[in-house]
């Protein structure tokens, strides 16, 4: 089992992210599809806040950007697969970044889970797009 602040962590979620990333919706002619994790983790923080944030107003519903995030990570875009929030277990999910064993993963109820690796998903986005 690993810590959630250890490298290997991490680096796993970061793997996480890169592997539901999808360009697809976005993809034009105008801009290149995002190749490397700081270029995605960009990529995915700019369409998170232009769509949750699409008026002024907007930023007054939530305390955190963290909190905005989950709430966007809960309707599911389509640029990073969070269907943990609908068809998949965040426990699953959060148990195979964290190397967890199945006893390991019984702490977790699924929304724990779900709260928990948004939250490591925005961690390691907000890290990446500052490289």
């Amino acid at each position: 089992m690993l810590k959630t602040n250890s490298k290997q962590a991490a680096e796993n979620v970061r793997a996480y992210i890169c592997d539901r990333f999808d360009f697809t919706n976005y993809d034009d002619s105008s801009r290149p599809e995002p190749q490397t994790f700081p270029e995605i983790a960009a990529f995915i923080l700019k369409c998170f806040r232009s769509e949750k944030y699409s008026t002024p107003e907007d930023f007054r519903y939530y305390h955190t950007e963290n909190a905005a995030f989950a709430d966007w990570c809960a309707g599911l875009p389509s640029v990073l697969d969070t269907c943990y929030f609908y068809n998949r277990s965040a426990v699953d999910d959060l148990g195979a970044i964290l190397e967890e064993t199945d006893t390991e993963k019984e702490r977790y109820t699924e929304e724990a889970a779900e709260n928990l690796l948004t939250s490591l998903i925005y961690k390691e986005l907000m890290k990446g797009a500052r490289q």
